[in-house]
């Protein structure tokens, strides 16, 4: 998918402008979403990286482009109740052509990262059922999108989903 297709697909979901840089933080928000339920502690996790994606944004800009205000905004619509797995699959397959394509491999790997980080932090901070094994501190649901993110991002699944 080329980055205009996937620009014209955002346009569909009605995100353009700005808030296509906010794309970034949707594998995180299927992260809170995989066990079924929205967490206090993985919502303070994601308000802070949330934070710090905007500041990054702007600083690579080199304006004020977002603000928190204006992002928490846009976000809301996928943390108040849970959307659904097709659409949040669907906006997760357009970040590499759309963010993760760019000239600047280095700037593309670091992004990558941080956002395989931050779900990694969000699914790590709390558990739905205690006590748990040391080894089903993920449980399998958080595992499985954590797997299917990695190879989103990584460029190793299947074209998006149409509508």
């Amino acid at each position: 998918m080329t980055r205009q297709e996937a620009l014209d697909r955002l346009r569909d979901f009605s995100i353009q402008g700005e808030d296509v840089y906010l794309i970034d933080l949707i594998p995180l928000v299927e992260m809170i979403w995989s066990d079924g339920q929205a967490q206090a502690s993985e919502i303070g996790i994601f308000q802070a990286y949330l934070i710090k994606h905007v500041n990054n944004v702007n600083t690579i800009a080199g304006y004020k482009m977002l603000t928190i205000e204006k992002a928490e905004q846009f976000l809301q619509r996928f943390l108040n109740c849970r959307p659904s797995e097709k659409l949040l699959h669907t906006l997760r397959s357009l970040i590499p052509p759309l963010r993760l394509s760019g000239s600047d491999d280095d700037a593309n790997q670091m992004l990558r990262t941080s956002m395989l980080q931050g779900c990694l932090d969000i699914a790590a901070s709390s558990v739905t059922e205690d006590p748990y094994q040391a080894i089903e501190r993920f449980c399998s649901d958080e595992k499985k999108c954590w797997f299917e993110i990695f190879d989103t991002l990584n460029d190793r699944s299947k074209s998006a989903p149409s509508n």
